[in-house]
């Protein structure tokens, strides 16, 4: 049952929406905490996921911290949430008769 995801950063170039400016928006809706992770309801809705990470803290060691997600059904419900379109900026495919 693995599902595509993508990371919430990069959803909201998809969605030509600034990072920062969605991260607050989504806060202030109660989609994200504080620590802009999905809150338990929307990821059961298959809307959102969280990544764990880690990496090496100069003094303090190994660190722990979680990224949020977001999966395809959860990009078209943003989609529909801000009133955007989904731009293909992250495929690798160029609309036909693109040239540079």
């Amino acid at each position: 049952m693995s599902q595509q995801t993508t990371p919430l950063y990069e959803a909201a170039r998809m969605l030509n929406l600034g990072p920062i400016k969605l991260y607050h928006a989504l806060r202030a809706r109660k989609v994200l905490d504080k620590n802009n992770l999905p809150y338990r309801c929307y990821v059961q809705q298959g809307l959102f996921t969280s990544e764990l990470k880690s990496y090496e803290h100069p003094t303090l060691g190994p660190k722990m911290y979680a990224t949020p997600n977001v999966t395809d059904k959860g990009i078209k419900w943003l989609a529909k949430e801000f009133e955007v379109e989904i731009t293909e900026a992250s495929n690798n495919t160029a609309p036909e008769g693109a040239t540079h």
